[in-house]
């Protein structure tokens, strides 16, 4: 052990002459050297919550290009070089591959294999071994040394970004200069259902018109919002005719009474509804079960790869985040978990085939149920990041319910997380097929157990059930043409089921305007999550 003049004499000017250099000296031998402590046992460690946004970032696909003056990687060209990574649900754990594009979509191994991990060390460095495949014993050949900055910003919000680093030879002595070897990676951005199952142009003009789109938003938010109005409020949409139901005994379907008014069988009607009119226009058939979660890259990379180009157009886009909402940010991390899909979705599928508990529901109960859970959760699990349709921005809390402006009729417009657009996404109409099915599923399992207790009936050109036992209602609600004032000036004639674009913009300015002038102000700083985010949880996590 050395000891350095100005440590010597330091020890000197503190100790005095109380206490003799002998014995600073002695302890400066003698001291032991401070090594970090060894941890103890091992235990689960999960990914916290920023380790599951970054790995929701990294995941996917990736373009790579090599840059410097010795770039390079021994067997690869200088271009058309591809990366894919994944990260296992709350994993910490980092495993790719990189080769050209072509060889990834081959049969045999790629060149590199990549092994790392998302725990950061100082400076907020990552480094991932790259194991060449013709190396023996598996031994690493090149390192990425990568630091995370501001652009992470751009990757949070589900879009396209870069990462780039430095590309170090393990096989180099440290004590020679590095090479001049980076790398700058560009993900690619997650194709839209609509690029791969798009709607024909008959059917797409008829969802983007301004009748259909508010039509849609208004039959939704009347009901949502129903049992929550002032009365002054309900009186003011009775008289344009969007009350949701018969005058004076309205069925909302979010109050204290939404399993008993009939309100599910609303739900079930409108969009079969819909559905007949869709379906005259374009083949739709519905989901026979749900689409399951992104493979693992390891296990099936060429289904990884289908999976990232959107094959069918059923993948799971990307998460989002949402400023000044990490709760919403994390839920919605966590609808499109593979976790969830196993413990909700699964479960779901199976419950509403299930004849036994679907023999003890009314129509109205399995509505309700259906519409508030299921439904609910499909539309979000689903969306990708809102987008402002004039310059494709990410606008993570999505479209204000009162904003009206001529560019959110556009067809890029079709964020399923707002009535508003949800049903320009063609993932609509496959996932809402299945729902309608599951009201066939209803009707077999009432012949098996209840027989004769539930019969058909035709209504508003609809097949449908007589009200009885099990059906609660006979009128089911469509809007204005069933229970409003249909003849009332500006309906426009001919258009089924709706009525004229500046009367259902006043009576969403009804439904969602504040009560106190005064505070309108402050009430628009507010953020507003997606409509079909705004009434689900998820239930805390158990540490």
């Amino acid at each position: 052990m050395s000891i350095s003049r100005r440590g010597f004499i330091a020890g000197l000017a503190l100790t005095g002459a109380a206490v003799p250099a002998v014995f600073y000296a002695h302890r400066e031998l003698t001291r032991e050297e401070e090594f970090p402590i060894t941890p103890g046992e091992a235990t689960v460690d999960l990914a916290d919550t920023e380790g599951q946004h970054l790995a929701n970032t990294l995941r996917g696909v990736w373009s790579l290009r090599l840059e410097g003056r010795d770039a390079g990687l021994k067997g690869l060209p200088l271009q058309g070089l591809e990366l894919l990574l994944d990260i296992a649900p709350r994993g910490r754990g980092v495993r790719g591959y990189l080769d050209t594009a072509a060889n990834l979509r081959a049969e045999g191994e790629p060149r590199y294999r990549i092994l790392g991990d998302l725990l950061s060390g100082e400076g907020a460095l990552l480094y991932w071994r790259l194991i060449d495949r013709d190396a023996p014993g598996g031994v690493p050949a090149y390192e990425f040394k990568m630091t995370l900055d501001e652009v992470w910003g751009v990757f949070g919000n589900a879009g396209s970004g870069t990462l780039s680093g430095q590309i170090l030879d393990l096989e180099r002595p440290l004590a020679l200069t590095e090479h001049d070897n980076r790398f700058v990676t560009h993900k690619h951005l997650f194709p839209e259902a609509r690029e791969r199952i798009g709607l024909n142009p008959a059917l797409l003009a008829w969802l983007i018109s301004p009748e259909h789109r508010l039509f849609h938003q208004l039959w939704h938010a009347t009901r949502d919002q129903w049992h929550k109005l002032s009365e002054e409020k309900r009186d003011a949409l009775r008289g344009i005719g969007w009350q949701p139901g018969p005058r004076g005994q309205e069925r909302d379907a979010r109050g204290k009474r939404k399993d008993r008014n009939g309100s599910g069988i609303d739900f079930f009607f409108m969009h079969r509804h819909m559905l007949g009119t869709a379906r005259s226009m374009q083949d739709l058939p519905s989901w026979p079960q749900f689409p399951e979660p992104q493979p693992a890259l390891e296990r099936d990379r060429l289904g990884f790869l289908r999976y990232f180009d959107n094959h069918d157009g059923y993948a799971l886009p990307p998460t989002w985040s949402a400023p000044d909402d990490s709760e919403y940010t994390q839920w919605v991390s966590d609808i499109k978990s593979a976790e969830t899909y196993h413990s909700n979705f699964q479960v779901w599928e199976s419950q509403y085939r299930d004849p036994r508990y679907l023999a003890r529901l009314t129509l109205g109960q399995l509505g309700s149920e259906m519409e508030l859970g299921l439904h609910d959760w499909l539309h979000m699990r689903w969306a990708s990041v809102p987008r402002d349709p004039s310059n494709g921005g990410p606008v993570p809390l999505a479209r204000d319910p009162a904003d009206f402006a001529a560019r959110w009729y556009a067809p890029e417009n079709d964020f399923l997380g707002d009535p508003f657009s949800s049903h320009v996404n063609p993932v609509f109409w496959h996932f809402h097929g299945w729902i309608d099915d599951r009201v066939e599923d209803w009707f077999r399992a009432h012949e098996r157990f209840n027989p004769g207790e539930v019969s058909r009936l035709e209504v508003n050109g609809v097949a449908w059930f007589a009200p009885g036992r099990w059906v609660e209602v006979g009128d089911p609600w469509l809007g204005p043409d069933t229970h409003g004032c249909s003849t009332t000036p500006g309906l426009q004639m001919g258009r089924s089921m709706e009525m004229d674009p500046e009367t259902m913009k006043l009576a969403l300015r009804i439904t969602f305007g504040e009560e106190d002038d005064l505070l309108q102000g402050l009430f628009k700083r507010v953020p507003k999550r997606p409509w079909y985010a705004r009434h689900l949880k998820v239930k805390p996590r158990e540490a």
